[in-house]
C-alpha cells in the first residue's frame, strides 16, 4: 500500500506534547518578550533599544527548540526578525503622530512582503509557522512535518496559505498608511489598532479550514488507495 500524508500511523501527534509546545510559544516567544521589553523602558532605555534586547524571547525559544528536536524554530526566528523590524521601525522619525501609525505598517507589510520573498527560497515562511503550531514540537512530530513536503498536495496547501498571508499583510498596510493621512488621527489611531486583530483572526480561520478540507482530500485519497 502506497503511504499519504494523512497515514494513520504518520499522524502520531502528542496532544499533551502540543499544549507544551504552545504554552512554551507563549512564554518565551510572546511573554519573555514583552516583558524584557517593559523591563527596559522602566529602566529608562530608549524604545529602540527595548525593541532590540526583547528579541531575547525568541532566541530562548529557538534554544529550546533546538536541545528538544535538534531542529532551528524556524517560527521564532521568523518572530525574531519581526522583533528586529519593530526596532529598526522605532528609529524613524517618531516626533510626527501619523508616522507612528506608518512605523506599525512598515512591521506588517514587511511580514507579508517576507513571505512573498520566502517563496524564492526552499520553503516558503508559512511552512515553519505550520511547523511551530501544528505539531507537538518534538522530533517526531517536526520530522512527521517535514516529511510532508514530499506531498505535491501539501506543498500546493503551504504556498497557498504563504501567498494569502503575505498578500493581506501588504494590503493591511497600504490602507493604514492611506487612512493615517486622510482621515483624522484619532479614528485612524482606533482603526489601526483593531485592524491587524480582524485581518489576523480572518487569516487564521481561513488556514484552519483550508487545512481541514486539504487533510479530508487527503483521507478520500488514501481510502480509493486502500480500496484499489
Amino acid at each position: 500500500m502506497t503511504t499519504t500524508e494523512t497515514s494513520p500511523a504518520a499522524r502520531h501527534m502528542n496532544g499533551k506534547a502540543m499544549l507544551g509546545s504552545f504554552a512554551m510559544t507563549a512564554v518565551f516567544d510572546v511573554g519573555v518578550t514583552i516583558v524584557v521589553y517593559q523591563w527596559a523602558k522602566g529602566a529608562g532605555l530608549s524604545t529602540q533599544w527595548a525593541y532590540v534586547l526583547s528579541g531575547v524571547g525568541p532566541l530562548l525559544m529557538m534554544g529550546i527548540t533546538w536541545v528538544r528536536a535538534r531542529r532551528l524554530s524556524g517560527a521564532s526566528l521568523i518572530i525574531l526578525v519581526w522583533v528586529l523590524l519593530s526596532a529598526a521601525a522605532a528609529f524613524i522619525g517618531g516626533g510626527d503622530d501619523r508616522l507612528l501609525l506608518v512605523k506599525d505598517s512598515a512591521i506588517t507589510g514587511g511580514f507579508g512582503l517576507a513571505c512573498l520573498v520566502s517563496l524564492l527560497l526552499p520553503k516558503p515562511m508559512m511552512f515553519f509557522f505550520g511547523a511551530k503550531f501544528a505539531t507537538d514540537g518534538t522530533r517526531a512530530g517536526l520530522d512527521y512535518w517535514y516529511g510532508l513536503w514530499q506531498y505535491p498536495q501539501f506543498r500546493a496547501t503551504q504556498y497557498r496559505i504563504n501567498n494569502v498571508w503575505g498578500v493581506a499583510f501588504i494590503l493591511e498596510a497600504v490602507v493604514r498608511i492611506v487612512l493615517a493621512y486622510t482621515i483624522d488621527f484619532d479614528v485612524a489611531f482606533t482603526v489601526a489598532s483593531i485592524m491587524p486583530f480582524v485581518v489576523l483572526a480572518g487569516l487564521i480561520t481561513y488556514t484552519i479550514t483550508l487545512g481541514k478540507k486539504a487533510q479530508r482530500a487527503g483521507d478520500a485519497r488514501r481510502a480509493a488507495l486502500e480500496q484499489a
